[in-house]
C-alpha cells in the first residue's frame, strides 16, 4: 500500500475520488492499494491550515489523511471516506502499536478515532495552547505542550489510555488543580540532557 502528497495531476492521468468541498486549495494524494490499483484523492483543506501529514495504517488499509488542520480515514481500497464527523484543526496525531485507534488534538481536547471512523474524546479538560503527541507505549499516551500564560517552557503530559488518568507537570488530575509553575528539571533531567547533547 501507498499513500504520499503529490502535485496536482493531470486531468485523466488517474481515476480520482474528491473529499470535502472542491476548491483550488486543495492538496493531492497518490493511493495504490495492495493489489496495485492507483488513485487519487483531493482533500479538502481547513481554514486554519494548521497540520498537513499522512498517517498510514498498513494493516487495515486505510490511511489517516490530514490537510491543512482537515482530518480523513480513508479505506484505499474502498476509496471511501470513514470517518462521519467533520474533524479541523489538528497539529499533531500519533497511531498505537495496533493501528487500531488514531490520537489526535483537535485543538481544545485530545480525541481518538477507531478504524471505522468513529470518534471519541480522550481528555476534554483543556488548558494547553499546543500540544506534541510524542509517543505511545505499554497503553500510555506521552505528549508535550505549552501553556504560554505559565511561560514558554514545555509541560509533560502521560494519559493511561485504559484508565484516562493523567499525569502532568502542570495539572494535578486527583485535585483538580493547576500548578501554575513550571516544575524545575532535576540533577537526573539535568544529566540526561547533558548525556544527550
Amino acid at each position: 500500500m501507498f499513500a504520499d502528497f503529490i502535485n496536482r495531476p493531470i486531468l485523466g492521468q488517474y481515476p480520482e475520488k474528491h473529499f470535502g468541498a472542491i476548491t483550488p486549495n486543495c492538496l493531492w494524494v497518490k493511493f495504490v492499494d495492495k493489489g496495485g490499483e492507483e488513485w487519487i484523492g483531493s482533500f479538502e483543506q481547513s481554514w486554519v491550515e494548521q497540520g498537513t501529514f499522512i498517517i498510514k495504517l498498513d494493516k487495515q488499509e486505510k490511511v489517516f489523511v490530514v490537510s491543512g488542520g482537515q482530518s480523513f480515514l480513508i479505506d484505499v481500497k474502498t476509496r471511501q471516506q470513514l470517518n462521519k464527523t467533520e474533524i479541523s484543526d489538528i497539529k499533531t496525531a500519533i497511531v498505537d502499536d495496533e493501528q487500531t485507534h488514531i490520537y489526535y488534538s483537535s485543538g481544545f481536547d485530545l480525541r481518538f478515532m477507531d478504524t471505522n471512523g468513529n470518534d471519541f474524546v480522550l481528555f476534554d479538560n483543556y488548558y494547553f495552547d499546543d500540544i506534541k503527541l510524542v509517543e505511545i507505549r505499554k497503553n500510555k499516551l506521552y505528549a508535550t505542550y505549552w501553556n504560554y500564560q505559565s511561560g514558554s517552557e514545555p509541560f509533560h503530559f502521560e494519559i493511561d489510555l485504559l484508565t484516562k488518568e493523567v499525569n502532568d507537570s502542570f495539572y494535578d488530575f486527583n485535585s483538580r488543580k493547576y500548578n501554575h509553575e513550571n516544575p524545575k528539571p532535576t540533577l537526573l533531567t539535568k544529566l540526561k540532557k547533558w548525556i544527550t547533547n
